[in-house]
């Protein structure tokens, strides 16, 4: 008898273990949240109504704004495009990639009395990626839009996208009519003459989101809009002359009110589709921006300058997230992230093993933010711009730092025109402290070279002495 029980007990033992086995995947499956990266191109932080702008009409943005998580502080890896992108996509400093301005720039090898580096063009396969990082956990991935790392020598596929749809080699469309059908600037995409590009990266998105609503999924929409060359439906446009804005000049001009619309009709669309498949609480939806609008154009305000700049209104830009079960309507989160922190962020949020992959990466990782928390382990943030950037004639090469509210600007070979600033204090950056503090600079200038050194970033060298 005593053999029979003991075998009766071991069918018990391994029906527990069986049982608990699928409870720990079914609650692993349960975390595996979908992602949905919503990426704007140059949209200045004062663009959308929930920052300032009297005339824009984002309804949908605002909305998801007054609902969901506001970051003040939300900072772009750098001021031009395909720096800022690749930054999010691998963790790691532009500098650290070598890729410090948009690809494809014309650069002299010279400027002054500095010796210039050459950056890589493109985004090399060997670096892990967000793609390759949620492919890898048996996501269904989809890069929709832009790319501007390099698509002529490594297409979006070589970084874990499953689905590669609407991506141009270079910055997008080169010509105004070339925002509507037939699209021949862009790869793999096609429409009706009068269709809108923002309309058919919605509908591709949508249909991705529709096909892969049993799988757990990580789509990374990338608008054109609103870059130049400024182009938009005629409809809309013709709405904001009767405002009494301008064509296609000055600030908030009627083209550009028309792309901001026509991206907030397009965030709409995403959400209405992941709320009608039942996935909005499966979902954690980011929205930002890749860097500042162009300034002039783009309302930057209150911040200085804009696009290409390392003041304020060049690197902060709008940032909200969406995180089921973690989010509360109406927060705010001041404390400064960065765009390398969204990778290992998406991974802890997501349900995913942050500790196998941090060590590869630069940035840290904010969720414990969405839990009250005031402060992450850092307390310094890095920008460095070796290369050249055109606004009125050439910017010249700067490294910046940021150490809590001090903002340092260095100009590299030229400390004469460092710029020290409070952004507590002074967020336009009109008073420049940087001779009230020169230990403050000194200490700040050692940092910032000691961050370029572990980072093995390109350097400036300096042909004479200051």
């Amino acid at each position: 008898m005593k053999p029979f029980i003991k075998k009766i007990q071991s069918i018990h033992f391994l029906y527990f273990l069986i049982v608990i086995s699928l409870t720990s995947w079914t609650n692993a499956e349960t975390k595996r949240l979908n992602v949905v990266f919503f990426l704007v191109d140059d949209l200045g932080y004062g663009d959308l109504g929930y920052t300032g702008s009297k005339i824009a009409q984002t309804p949908n943005i605002d909305d998801f704004a007054a609902e969901n998580t506001i970051f003040t502080h939300g900072f772009a890896a750098s001021p031009h495009c395909s720096p800022s992108r690749a930054a999010i996509l691998t963790g790691k400093y532009p500098a650290r990639l070598h890729i410090t301005s948009w690809i494809g720039t014309k650069q002299p090898k010279t400027f002054k009395n500095l010796e210039l580096p050459t950056q890589k063009n493109h985004l090399p396969e060997s670096h892990n990626t967000l793609g390759k990082y949620f492919q890898s956990q048996g996501y269904q991935t989809a890069n929709v839009g832009k790319w501007h790392m390099g698509g002529n020598i490594v297409s979006p596929s070589k970084h874990g996208f499953n689905e590669v749809i609407g991506f141009a080699v270079g910055p997008g469309p080169g010509r105004s009519s070339q925002w509507f059908g037939p699209y021949p600037k862009i790869k793999d995409l096609s429409g009706p003459e009068e269709e809108y590009i923002s309309d058919r990266l919605t509908d591709e998105s949508i249909d991705f989101i529709k096909r892969n609503k049993e799988q757990p999924f990580f789509l990374m929409l990338q608008h054109y809009d609103v870059h130049k060359p400024f182009s938009a439906p005629e409809e809309m446009v013709k709405k904001y002359e009767v405002l009494g804005r301008k064509r296609a000049q000055g600030l908030e001009n009627a083209f550009f009110l028309a792309m901001k619309q026509s991206m907030d009709e397009s965030f709409g669309r995403i959400i209405q589709t992941l709320e009608k498949e039942k996935l909005f609480e499966k979902t954690i939806l980011v929205f930002s921006s890749d860097n500042g609008g162009i300034e002039g154009l783009a309302r930057n305000q209150p911040f200085r300058k804009g696009k290409k700049f390392f003041h304020e209104g060049g690197i902060r830009v709008p940032l909200l997230m969406r995180v089921p079960g973690r989010t509360n309507a109406k927060s705010v989160i001041e404390t400064p992230v960065h765009g390398i922190d969204f990778f290992p962020t998406l991974v802890e949020l997501s349900g995913g093993q942050l500790e196998e992959i941090q060590s590869e990466l630069d940035g840290i990782s904010f969720a414990s933010l969405f839990d009250g928390k005031n402060n992450l382990s850092r307390d310094t943030l890095y920008w460095h711009q070796p290369l050249l950037a055109k606004g009125s004639g050439y910017i010249h090469p700067q490294g910046v730092v940021l150490n809590g509210s001090w903002k340092m600007i260095h100009y590299y070979g030229n400390t004469k025109k460092d710029e020290l600033y409070d952004i507590s204090k002074d967020p336009s950056e009109q008073r420049n402290l940087a001779f009230q503090y020169p230990e403050k600079m000194k200490q700040m200038r050692a940092n910032l070279m000691n961050h370029l050194k572990q980072v093995e970033a390109q350097k400036v060298f300096v042909k004479m002495n200051e």
